[in-house]
């Protein structure tokens, strides 16, 4: 359900011409709106918009999807419906389709994905979703079949190897579940939830440096999430690497002090390190003395 952002450079309407979105427009204006968390704002730009052009595609469709994330889906499923009058699109039928599924209508949900999947050969995305939703039922088996189908369309399509990893890991089938969830990482290595996923498979495993190392990547993405320090910080102590776990949990003490768990392993750590010290000392008090008396 992605937003027609401010590049994009053109969209299927009425065949394979393309239309580009004027430099400057309440259309973009609407987009870095809808970028800043100002959903109200972005609807009247996108409604000035459609003041001036009634068919607008990319207003249409940027409309229907605020009003969707909005839950207004009345009147995001009648843009879909009237840009899909004019012209196939794709994800105008996947997002009408999601619309139909959360209302409970699953039998059109599916008619719709089954409609954009035989209009659209080249894409992997309605059969992906298909599968997504197959998953959701627990029909996993389904599921997996349609995610195969996908990717035999797109080899390419990250977030399908991603579900397809999520399935396998359901069904504590271990290798190709890894194996997915890493193609997933390797073609999207920026998104978060594919990195979290894997690094979560890794440490069922016992395999902690590597989920570390996941993990590391993902704090960078996201440097406010208080509970990826916190499972930084306990991989870190699990593997006794005690400074790089005191960093940790202090990082996220930093972001949010609510955990007593985290409290509980600083002063743990700190009583490790403490003895150590101590141990340290007197070895050193004791080569000291051997040194004075021969």
């Amino acid at each position: 359900m992605r937003l027609l952002g401010v590049l994009l450079t053109g969209f299927m309407w009425g065949g394979c011409v393309n239309y580009p979105a004027p430099n400057e427009s309440h259309f973009n204006r609407g987009v870095e709106l809808y970028d800043q968390g100002k959903h109200a704002e972005a609807i009247d730009q996108y409604k000035l918009a459609l003041r001036k052009n009634p068919d607008d595609p990319f207003s249409l469709y940027n409309l229907a999807v605020v009003y969707q994330d909005q839950g207004k889906h009345k009147e995001a499923a009648l843009l879909y419906q009237k840009i899909l009058e004019k012209t196939e699109d794709t994800n105008s039928r996947i997002n009408l389709a999601a619309i139909h599924y959360d209302r409970g209508d699953r039998d059109l949900a599916f008619k719709e994905l089954q409609t954009a999947a035989e209009n659209n050969h080249d894409s992997a995305e309605p059969l992906s979703v298909r599968g997504e939703y197959l998953e959701r039922e627990g029909s996993l088996e389904e599921a997996k079949n349609k995610y195969t189908q996908a990717l035999a369309i797109d080899d390419k399509h990250a977030l399908t190897y991603y579900r397809l990893g999520r399935v396998y890991c359901k069904q504590e089938n271990h290798g190709p579940c890894r194996e997915n969830l890493e193609k997933a990482v390797e073609l999207a290595p920026k998104t978060l939830t594919y990195l979290e996923a894997l690094a979560t498979q890794n440490e069922k495993n016992k395999n902690s440096i590597e989920a570390i190392h996941l993990l590391e990547r993902a704090s960078v993405l996201e440097p406010d999430r208080a509970d990826i320090y916190v499972r930084l910080g306990n991989l870190y102590k699990t593997e006794k690497l005690y400074q790089n776990a005191l960093k940790r949990y202090w990082s996220a003490i930093a972001i949010k002090d609510d955990n007593p768990n985290v409290h509980r392993s600083l002063a743990q750590i700190y009583g490790w390190l403490g003895e150590q010290e101590l141990k340290e000392l007197e070895n050193l008090e004791d080569q000291n003395s051997l040194a004075k008396n021969p």
